[in-house]
């Protein structure tokens, strides 16, 4: 086989994938060279998602193109889909490794051996311990996302992600507070806190969420923390008071939702009702009232009637949410909602979805508008975008700015959903 001396790498899905590439990226670099783009690449390295089959049929078309533009180039699939589907990947003929999540971190000693092999599977579950890392350089990104929390314990119906990210584990506190450290002498002014499963950080060693955040908040200087995707299961009173009086913890929440309908979260195995949804929310606003607040809905889960999508519907109207991020219910094998018979046509899942997507970007422009005229802080993107504390997204007239460094903007417009402002 032809050595291998330049590699790149494509990344599907969530923040904790895009992570780990980065983790990949700083293990391989001292050895080989990283390339932006795979049309002169040897190995192209691909980090898959499988939360949908449209993500996984997106990814087997997108490694389809880059054998036609460079037939040279081996394709190693690594990620969540090849440990959830590493024997069908194996027979696709365009791919010519497949490497789980749980050896994805030995690329090194792998790339070594690529001829003996061309599958590498193990028991995801068989991890026990969180795979910690060292922080060595800054990447492009304006804010750093650190990944504390991998795997998870629940089993909701619809969801593969457990059997493709094995069991919960937890950084240790003394190494978060250590890399948030690091980040912060690399320049970053925003670190984003990731998991698959954000809540149950802790569980596993003995902490919590809320105890790493205190700690935080008593010895670290970064300026701005953010939390990704939490459970409303997990989320209470004590979490939502000390954000409410945080200097760090930035005023944005993502907590998943699903459904507006208890029958529903019921058969999708979600462990609150949605009166508990209701309290939690109306409890940010009231502690946090500039907050921005979004979540989760997936449209069409089997049995899904029109009355329990009216229910959804009108809850989420009245609600004090913001934005909703909208899925179409999707078909994973070995989980139980694969078994159900009682599917929604997909014209109906997208009728439905259409409609939420269209409340939501409603509910986005009236957050946004409530803020003509007020003066915020953001962290400033490329192309001159900013987004603030609160989750707004400004589009910046005047000079070109710093991407990554802080500055205070006054919106002046909304439209369309695109707020728009200047530095001040």
């Amino acid at each position: 086989m032809k050595s291998i001396s330049k590699i790149c790498f494509l990344t599907y899905g969530c923040k904790v994938n895009q992570v780990d590439t980065d983790r990949m990226m700083s293990i391989l670099s001292s050895d080989y060279k990283i390339l932006d783009n795979y049309k002169t690449a040897d190995l192209c390295i691909v980090n898959t998602c499988t939360v949908t089959n449209n993500s996984d049929n997106q990814i087997l078309n997108d490694i389809k193109k880059l054998k036609k533009t460079n037939p040279s180039c081996k394709v190693l699939v690594t990620g969540c889909l090849a440990q959830t589907e590493p024997d069908y990947l194996e027979t696709v003929s365009s791919i010519d490794y497949v490497v789980d999540n749980a050896n994805k971190y030995l690329l090194p000693k792998v790339l070594k051996n690529l001829c003996n092999s061309k599958k590498i599977i193990s028991n995801i579950f068989d991890i026990d311990k969180f795979h910690d890392y060292e922080i060595k350089n800054r990447d492009k990104r304006s804010r750093a996302f650190l990944k504390i929390q991998d795997g998870c314990n629940y089993r909701c119906s619809f969801c593969i992600i457990p059997f493709a990210r094995g069991k919960s584990r937890s950084m240790q506190m003394d190494s978060v507070l250590q890399k948030i450290d690091k980040y912060k002498d690399l320049g970053y002014e925003e670190i984003v806190l990731t998991g698959i499963h954000l809540s149950s950080y802790g569980k596993d060693i003995n902490e919590s969420l809320l105890s790493l955040l205190e700690l935080i908040e008593l010895k670290s200087t970064i300026k701005n923390i953010r939390l990704s995707s939490i459970d409303p299961a997990d989320t209470d009173q004590k979490l939502i008071n000390f954000i409410s009086k945080s200097d760090k913890i930035c005023p944005s929440f993502h907590i998943s939702l699903q459904s507006g309908e208890d029958n529903i979260l019921r058969e999708m195995k979600r462990r609150y009702k949605v009166n508990q949804f209701e309290e939690i929310i109306n409890e940010i606003r009231f502690k946090i009232p500039d907050s921005c607040i979004g979540t989760d809905v997936i449209v069409g889960f089997p049995g899904e009637s029109e009355k329990s999508f009216n229910q959804t519907f009108n809850f989420l109207e009245k609600s004090e949410l913001n934005y909703f991020h909208v899925f179409p219910y999707s078909d994973r094998k070995g989980t139980k909602a694969n078994q159900r018979e009682d599917k929604i046509p997909t014209t109906i899942k997208s009728k439905r979805s259409k409609l939420l997507r269209d409340l939501s970007d409603n509910k986005k422009q009236e957050f946004y508008s409530r803020f003509i005229g007020k003066e915020l802080e953001a962290i400033v993107e490329k192309n001159n975008k900013a987004r603030t504390r609160n989750y707004i997204d400004v589009n910046l007239d005047g000079e070109s700015l710093i991407p990554g460094s802080l500055v205070n903007l006054l919106i002046k417009e909304v439209k369309s959903m695109k707020a728009y402002g200047c530095k001040v």
